[in-house]
């Protein structure tokens, strides 16, 4: 496209613009007519565009659209990492209206809409109001030809995310547009609609303190949540057993006895039908539900083993009536899965699907599924009684919600409704580019945990403080993600080290909800290695759940056994005293490696150890069981490492 054709092209587009929203932002306005107060400005990138595609000046405001050819230079390229922020200074306060960012899709050539674009005012250009939050329209990895499409705030359609009245305007000096990237993202243009100084109905907004989702009431009481997989596997994984769960809500020692409390909560939630072939969350029917309801309310299935577990651990802490909270999850009622079955007796059978039954058919019949689906829960809850557990909440199994899909909006709506009336919270780990989240407050969730999904994809750390700054960004709270691969390869292990560390770095080890995915099997299997290399990724998650994990590059001395040895002495879980004698002993142990002595370090080391479990100074107070079993992993990985 020349040009020539292209200032046609732009003053075209501006006039269709202004006319398409004068009906709504701009009627009212009788003083000026609003305008791109956006052109020719500058404005500041958090990450500057990919060299490759860069900014030549200015490019976002200089008026020029490109054409459908991402070849076009007057687009801009940005390849994956960090949400992108451009913030724009309108040099004095000003009445903005409407908020126009335009993007291009082509899956052929990798380049992807962003999942999400939010606007925000403020006005120091620190502390930010926001605007709106827009997904996507046009469906993410969509084949055919290039598309393109304008994520839109406009005040008088989308008003403000907390009312106003009647405000026609907002009056600031300072914009911000925010979007995601996945692969790549092309964009071109920003405008920013209004008029100079205070217009009428204009208001100020007061900016918002992002602050992440806290434990308590809103989430059942549940801090750590604890993600219990219980479909189908082939290898039997989803049986669980009392054995199996005892590592998951209590920390074990290395003989695999309970010395203290871990997860709170457990979330028990199935992919896989019981024939392996269908997914709960896309287009399980009748009978997997009942299969799973079956499987988990079974006479010793897998409730009742949480139950036994809960009970055992209870006694042997000294807390027998101490209750472990539990989620149960609700199968997503997905239009895949067309014909689900008779609900309701009546010899006609429930379909999904709105293709084949119109939308409000099939609205109806996923309702009379829900329906369904949580009375049998409370029927087969109540029969059971289980004497150490309670019921704290509903799990959303979906993890995404689009907002563009009215029944999709209603179903989860309708199923918080039900949740609530039970005086129950509903829970929902969505995935890092799930539509929805930051509705979720809307669609009825309380318990919300983002998943960064950093430990399964190829993409840089940075997706962890990415992810944390959104659910900080959102309210919402964090899910930690690993599996038994830590145990067996580097990079798994290095993984599973960032999330901890980034708990520490982003804030979200202290006072966050939280959730556990770890592959059913992978903190378990730590739990019970051999290797202490292994059994210490189990001590680090413990010490993270109690909040007193610190960053750690996995090179365990004598010298980080003395700092965990003052830090316990300072949190009053070793004896003062007794902490000076075993500081004292770590000097000795590092002055024998210092001498390249590690046979006599290695003796020295384990009686340091029979010095910490000695019943008599357990007896006394003078060491808690659970910080003697943490130094137990850690001078174990020394040992390990000299002998």
């Amino acid at each position: 496209m020349t040009s020539v054709h292209k200032t046609g092209f732009t003053l075209m587009l501006a006039a269709v613009m202004l006319f398409s929203l004068a009906p709504n932002a701009f009627a009212k306005q009788e003083t000026q007519d609003p305008e791109n107060l956006a052109a020719g400005l500058s404005y500041q990138f958090s990450t500057a565009a990919y060299e490759g595609y860069p900014d030549s000046g200015n490019e976002l405001t200089d008026g020029m659209y490109a054409s459908m050819d991402f070849l076009d230079s007057a687009w801009q390229g940005h390849l994956r990492g960090m949400t992108r922020e451009v913030v724009f200074d309108l040099q004095d306060f000003k009445s903005i209206n409407a908020v126009k960012a335009h993007f291009m899709q082509d899956t052929g050539n990798g380049i992807f809409y962003p999942n999400t674009v939010s606007m925000y005012a403020s006005d120091d250009g620190v502390n930010w109001a926001p605007l709106s939050h827009k997904n996507t329209a046009i469906q993410l990895w969509l084949p055919g030809p290039p598309t393109d499409q304008a994520f839109v705030w406009d005040i008088a359609a989308d008003s403000l995310p907390k009312e106003k009245g009647n405000a026609e305007f907002v009056y600031t000096r300072y914009v911000k547009v925010t979007f995601m990237t996945q692969v790549w993202t092309f964009l071109d243009e920003i405008e920013i609609w209004g008029v100079d100084g205070k217009a009428r109905h204009a208001v100020k907004l007061k900016p918002e303190h992002p602050a992440y989702l806290q434990p308590g009431k809103v989430t059942g009481g549940i801090r750590n949540l604890a993600l219990l997989y219980n479909g189908h596997y082939d290898s039997g994984a989803g049986d669980w057993t009392k054995d199996n769960i005892i590592p998951y809500i209590s920390y074990v020692n290395a003989q695999g006895e309970p010395v203290d409390w871990l997860y709170d909560g457990v979330l028990y939630l199935g992919i896989r039908t019981q024939d392996g072939q269908r997914d709960f969350g896309i287009n399980a029917k009748l009978e997997d539900w009942y299969w799973y309801l079956d499987k988990t309310f079974a006479l010793q299935g897998d409730m009742w083993q949480l139950n036994e577990a809960a009970e055992e651990v209870g006694a042997k802490l000294g807390e027998p009536k101490r209750k472990t909270k539990v989620v149960l999850m609700v199968p997503n009622p997905g239009d895949a899965a067309g014909e689900f079955g008779d609900v309701d007796g009546d010899g006609v059978i429930e379909n999904f699907n709105p293709d084949q039954v119109g939308m409000e058919a099939a609205f109806a019949d996923k309702q009379k599924a829900i329906d369904w689906y949580m009375d049998q829960v409370k029927q087969r809850w109540t029969e059971h009684d289980y004497s150490n557990l309670e019921l704290a909440g509903m799990y959303w199994m979906a993890e995404s919600a689009d907002l563009y899909d009215e029944n999709d909006t209603k179903i989860i709506q309708h199923t918080s409704r039900l949740v609530h009336r039970e005086k129950q919270k509903f829970f929902w780990i969505p995935n890092f580019l799930a539509k929805g989240v930051f509705a979720w407050e809307k669609l009825g969730f309380d318990a919300v945990a983002q998943q960064p999904n950093y430990y399964f994809d190829e993409t840089d750390p940075s997706r962890i403080q990415d992810s944390a700054g959104l659910s900080k960004q959102y309210g919402i709270g964090v899910e930690m993600e690993f599996d038994t691969r830590m145990n067996s390869f580097l990079t798994y292990r290095d993984r599973y080290i960032e999330y901890l560390n980034g708990g520490v770095d982003y804030g979200y080890m202290n006072d966050v909800y939280k959730a556990y995915y770890q592959g059913n099997v992978g903190l378990r299997d730590s739990a019970r290695s051999n290797d202490p290399n292994n059994r210490i990724l189990y001590d680090w998650m413990y010490q993270f759940v109690t909040q007193n994990y610190q960053k750690n590059d996995t090179n365990v001395s004598p010298e980080t056994m003395a700092e965990l040895v003052n830090r316990y002495v300072a949190l009053n879980e070793i004896d003062p005293a007794f902490g000076n004698d075993l500081s004292y002993r770590l000097q000795i142990i590092k002055q024998l490696l210092d001498d390249n002595n590690p046979d006599e370090a290695v003796t020295y080391m384990q009686d340091f150890l029979a010095h910490i479990h000695d019943e008599a100074v357990q007896a006394q107070g003078l060491i808690s069981a659970r910080i003697a079993s943490v130094l137990d992993s850690y001078a174990q990985v020394l040992i390990h490492g000299r002998e």
